[in-house]
Order: structure tokens, then sequence, then C-alpha cells
């Protein structure tokens, strides 16, 4: 178990006490490592354990987080993950902000025991985090996508996880469909403007923790992206747009929902993830 205090601060103890199982292969000897992601999640993420399991067995010294907000990081008398998809667009943003900040400390942490090739995984939300991760740091050599998308107007108004976050809006007044449309009539242009960090402080708030803005900055090559076919969480032109944004990599589409993804096609996941994690760009 790897543990250390979030580097960004959210000013609650046990959502700032960050953590990472590790699993560990039997060849210690590896220069290989994974961050692998998990999504959101109420219970716990027991099932999704699969992966890093798997990745152990096949030569990689695999990290998996628990993100902020999310099981043993949750503040009493909350659910676990809601605080995503619950909020003001700056209460989002600092939380995503928190979230990556936390995955970039973890490569650090690869980093400084000699790794020599860092990759990264992320099933759903975990997606959303490990885009973002991997196109601010150039460390993290290869991502794995798994049923997940972007570009908040899609997920906002048309996800059947985000009602909270719909409520919450009305409640708030801060959006509406239509106010949410119009603002993102400059989210082409925002995306392909967006180069750098400080490019963020010019852009509405909720695009700032948009993986679909900082899509552009990976390499096409450098991704395998997976889609389910049948998916009510992450809506198809969500996924598609995140998809196109990343330049078309290599994808597999899914003919499964959301979660039956993972309970159908885990083998399949696993199996095309690893070749791609080990073949030559």
């Amino acid at each position: 178990m790897l543990r250390f205090k979030s580097p960004k601060p959210s000013g609650i103890d046990v959502v700032d006490n960050a953590k990472a199982l590790i699993f560990y292969p039997s060849n210690d000897t590896t220069k290989n490592a994974l961050i692998f992601v998990h999504g959101t999640g109420q219970r716990n993420f027991d099932h999704l354990k699969y992966y890093p399991q798997f990745f152990s067995k096949n030569g990689y010294v695999t990290l998996m987080p628990v993100l902020p907000y999310h099981f043993d990081r949750t503040p009493p008398g909350k659910k676990s993950g809601t605080a995503f998809i619950k909020g003001t667009d700056v209460e989002l943003a600092e939380r995503f902000d928190q979230a990556v900040t936390d995955i970039l400390t973890y490569v650090d942490f690869l980093e400084s025991k000699g790794f020599e090739k860092v990759d990264i995984m992320g099933f759903s939300f975990g997606g959303m985090i490990a885009t973002i991760a991997m196109a601010i740091d150039k460390r993290i050599e290869k991502g794995v996508f798994v049923v997940t998308g972007g570009n908040y107007e899609y997920i906002t108004w048309k996800s059947v996880a985000t009602k909270i976050l719909r409520v919450s809006y009305e409640e708030n007044k801060e959006c509406n469909p239509s106010e949410c449309a119009l603002k993102h009539k400059m989210f082409d242009i925002a995306a392909k403007k967006f180069h750098s960090l400080d490019d963020l402080e010019d852009l509405p708030v909720c695009f700032t923790y948009d993986p679909s803005i900082f899509a552009h900055l990976i390499p096409p090559r450098k991704v395998l992206f997976f889609k389910a076919a049948f998916d009510p969480f992450i809506p198809s032109t969500s996924s598609d747009d995140l998809w196109k944004r990343l330049g078309k990599p290599k994808r597999y589409v899914l003919p499964s929902g959301h979660l039956s993804a993972h309970l159908i096609f885990k083998k399949f996941i696993a199996k095309k993830s690893l070749e791609f994690l080990n073949s030559a760009e």
C-alpha cells in the first residue's frame, strides 16, 4: 500500500489521505509500470482488481489508486463518488484537479523508483482522469481508455448517471440545457486553441476539467480505446467525441452496456490492452 498527503488538498482530512494498492509481478526486476484508474463507485472497486492482477501476472508493477471522494476517501455522511456529479462548476474543477494531481504524484513515485515505462489505463470516470493526466504529463507512455467519454454537454444532459448533477444545476440556477448548448458553441475552438495549463484561465470553468479539451495533446498511436455500444452512462455522442478528438485511435466497440462491458468482455479488454502496451510503436 502506498500512502501520501494529496499535494492538492481539499481541506478535508479523509479526502486528502491519498492511497494506492500495489500489485507486484513475480519478476521484481521489471521496469514496466501501469497506473489503473477506477471509475465512480459507491461500494467498492473489488471487481476491477481483475485488471491490475492480470497486468501484474504479465510483468507490470501496477498501482490502483483510490481517487479523492471515493470509498475510504469519502467525507463522513457522503456517498462515494457523488462529489464528481454534484456541485458547482468551480467545485467540480477543484475535485478534478485534485484527482489528476494525485495521479501525477504516482507517476513521480514510479519515476523515483527507476521505472523506465509508465502507462495508464482508465475505466469509465477513471478514463476521463487518465486522459487529462496523460495529456498533461508526457512521462506517461501509453493510455488505454475503457467505456469513457468527453464533452460534458452530452454527459450532463444525456447520461442517466448525471441526473443528480442536473438537479444540482437546477437548484443553484447555474446552468440549463439551452445555456449549456450556447456555451458549447465555442467548444471546438477552445479545444483547438488549448495547448497548456495556462490556457485554462481563458476557458469557461466547465471546460477546464473536460477530457475532450485535453485530448488533442495525446498522439493517437499511443491510445487504445474501448466503447460500449449500448451505454446509458457514457452516451455514444460523448464516447465518440473523445475518440475523435484523440485522433481516432485504435478502437474496439463492444456489444454491451456500460457495466456489462467488464462482466462479459474483461478477458478481451485485458488481452488486447496487454498486446497494445507491449507493442512497439
